[in-house]
């Protein structure tokens, strides 16, 4: 195993093996207005003055609170299940995504991803930890955090980190109601964080960009794809020098000590001895005795040679 292997087994990257598969945005074919409140800028954004941000912010978080709030208490699908009054983690979730818009944790593949994710492993754990009634009502602490240590090395292991996701795997396990609902809390939780996004997008891109990515800020899709090939390629055309230059290494030293224990000795057209040094051979008369240090000297000269052969420079 190489060393960039074992970089790459020791430094887990899921987005290595999904970012290529992953669309590129198309975002720029939609009309002007749509595109913008989905957060796509033709120029940098530039953030406007704090003071006129502050004022959306508040907007913006009593807006989609009270919109989740609303369709949990009123819709008539949700209400007959008794969902909470209001799912904690989610205010939370509204200083990232009404505040600190700019942070990689506020983007909606964090926000949406990271709740959903932390609900499915908090109801699991939750469900574990029930075939154990009397432990369960004792311990449900337990129960919330081994669940919320596992949600966060789930997402972490997908690039979906969103701190409030832990306090949705805690409320899983401690939360009554949250309990009571099973698995209805997982899709309740992503209905919830989808239309904190949706909001997001409707009064944030009024003065400022959100979201400042979707899915990651890196390369995706065949750009991704095409970059890993001519990364690959030349790796291959590296290794391919490095053999040629071994292999003329080796036949430089090869025609060396031939040329050394050959008895016919080379004569030029004026009939003096002489040593030939070209690119990819050495020739030195036999009754020249070579020592290391010479050996290395023309040798030297024999790569440079070769480089300028090769390069012409």
């Amino acid at each position: 195993m190489d060393r960039t292997t074992l970089h790459e087994l020791l430094n887990f990257n899921i987005d290595r093996y999904i970012s290529p598969i992953v669309p590129r945005s198309r975002l720029y074919l939609l009309p002007q207005p749509f595109r913008h409140f989905l957060g796509h800028r033709k120029t940098p954004h530039v953030e406007p003055p704090t003071l006129l941000q502050w004022p959306l912010m508040f907007i913006a978080t009593l807006a989609g609170l009270t919109l989740v709030a609303g369709i949990y208490n009123y819709a008539p699908g949700i209400a007959k299940l008794h969902p909470p009054v209001m799912i904690a983690s989610l205010g939370a979730s509204a200083i990232l995504d009404y505040n600190a818009i700019r942070s990689p944790l506020a983007q909606p593949r964090n926000v949406i991803i990271g709740h959903g994710l932390s609900a499915v492993v908090g109801v699991g754990i939750s469900k574990l930890f029930q075939h154990n009634p009397t432990f369960f009502a004792d311990y449900a602490w337990v129960s919330g955090s081994v669940g919320c240590a596992c949600a966060s090395l789930v997402m972490s292991l997908t690039n979906t980190v969103h701190p409030p996701g832990g306090a949705t795997a805690v409320l899983a396990s401690t939360e009554a109601l949250a309990v009571a609902l099973g698995w209805h809390f997982v899709w309740m939780m992503l209905l919830a964080s989808a239309l904190m996004t949706t909001v997001a997008c409707l009064f944030n891109n009024i003065i400022r960009q959100y979201p400042v990515y979707w899915w990651t800020p890196e390369d995706v899709g065949s750009e991704l794809r095409k970059q890993k090939r001519e990364k690959q390629n030349k790796s291959t055309e590296d290794g391919e020098k490095d053999v040629e230059k071994q292999v003329s290494e080796a036949d430089s030293e090869r025609t060396l000590q031939h040329s050394q224990s050959n008895v016919d000795n080379e004569v030029d057209e004026h009939g003096l001895h002489e040593v030939h040094i070209s690119p990819y051979k050495i020739h030195v008369p036999s009754h020249i005795d070579v020592t290391d240090e010479e050996l290395l000297v023309l040798q030297s000269l024999q790569f440079r040679l070769r480089t300028y052969d090769e390069t012409g420079a």
